[in-house]
């Protein structure tokens, strides 16, 4: 997703240079090709062992990963309907993007509704192990808006205004299951303080559905206008409300988490494959940022949203070559004679 998101914020930046369109299209097909890959290595991981699924679910930690995959499908389409399609045939771009849509929902709504019902009823919780990761299952609702108002003029005319109403009804429920879980991880902040290095990543996840939330209600206001006429102005302008007043709140998380960051990297922090939520949440705020520039001409949100696409680009690459360098060395010691003999 963090590959995904660079690509997208890349090649709808205000400022345009052919390199940066460019990068953005070589991002996206190496996005495009890593989707594909962990798909199918999750479809095999899965037929070869079904209950790896139910213990994943029954884990509490691991239960919240679930929401990584529609996320990745609202991801790639749009990457599809804004990079791809001056690529390859425009109407093959459309179909890609519906399917991965659909497929979106499906798995955003399971994931919404299973894991908190898992937590709720399996899952053995403490007040000291709240995280920012409990947000993962229930965002992706908030991400469909997005590709959801892309995809509004795609669909048949009889259908757009229920594909519409279910983009705002899966809007509203992201929001109100993200700032419920907000508040529980801001008091778990206050009272127990800030969390392991291991888990201060996680911090950053808060970002996403703030940001996230403020490019999808006014995307979705922009194309409301042409599906419900008579309320189009007024959800547009709601919307941008909406945005200007959790924008804040995100700009001060983000500002949070990094000297969260900060101090815990003075100390000790060490990598994992956590480390790409420095990502995708800032991508989710640049695309904000975007969003109300264009809705409101404030010069303060096109300086901000360039300089967040900066800040995700750094952190991206410095994810990206930790992650590689993992890799690596997971595979050379993989390849090394006293791997095979300590399994032996």
């Amino acid at each position: 997703m963090g590959t995904g998101i660079l690509a997208i914020t890349l090649t709808v930046a205000p400022v345009q240079l052919p390199i940066v369109r460019h990068l953005g299209a070589v991002l996206f097909a190496i996005d495009v090709a890593m989707f594909v890959g962990f798909t199918l290595l999750w479809t095999i991981g899965i037929a070869r062992s079904p209950r790896t699924v139910t213990e994943s679910l029954h884990d509490p930690a691991r239960a919240q990963t679930w929401g990584a995959p529609p996320m990745a499908c609202f991801t790639v389409a749009v990457g599809f309907l804004r990079i791809a399609s001056g690529a390859i045939d425009a109407a093959a771009s459309v179909e890609i993007a519906q399917a991965l849509f659909v497929a979106g929902v499906v798995l955003s709504l399971w994931s919404a509704f299973l894991v908190p019902y898992l937590m709720f009823t399996r899952h053995e919780l403490t007040p000291q192990r709240a995280y920012g990761s409990w947000l993962l299952p229930v965002v992706p609702p908030i991400v469909a808006s997005v590709p959801a108002a892309l995809l509004s003029p795609t669909w048949p005319e009889s259908m757009r205004g229920s594909m519409l109403g279910l983009a705002y009804a899966l809007l509203g429920l992201g929001v109100a299951l993200a700032a419920i879980i907000i508040v529980i991880f801001y008091t778990r902040l206050l009272y127990h303080k800030i969390p392991e290095a291991a888990v201060v990543p996680t911090m950053w996840i808060v970002v996403g559905p703030l940001g996230q939330s403020v490019a999808g209600i006014i995307a979705l206001g922009t194309v409301s206008a042409s599906v419900w006429p008579e309320l189009g102005h007024g959800l547009y302008v709601a919307g941008v409300a909406f945005g200007l007043l959790v924008w804040g709140f995100g700009v001060y998380w983000l500002l949070m988490a990094l000297a969260v960051t900060v101090r815990a990297a003075r100390k000790h922090l060490p990598f994992s494959l956590g480390w790409w939520a420095f990502t995708f949440p800032v991508g989710t705020l640049t695309s904000g940022s975007y969003g109300l520039y264009a809705a409101t001409h404030a010069a303060v949100f096109d300086v901000v949203g360039l300089l967040l696409l900066g800040l995700l680009a750094t952190t991206w690459s410095i994810v990206a070559v930790r992650s590689l360098r993992s890799i690596a060395v997971t595979m050379r010691f993989a390849k090394s004679p006293s791997s095979r003999l300590a399994t032996a």
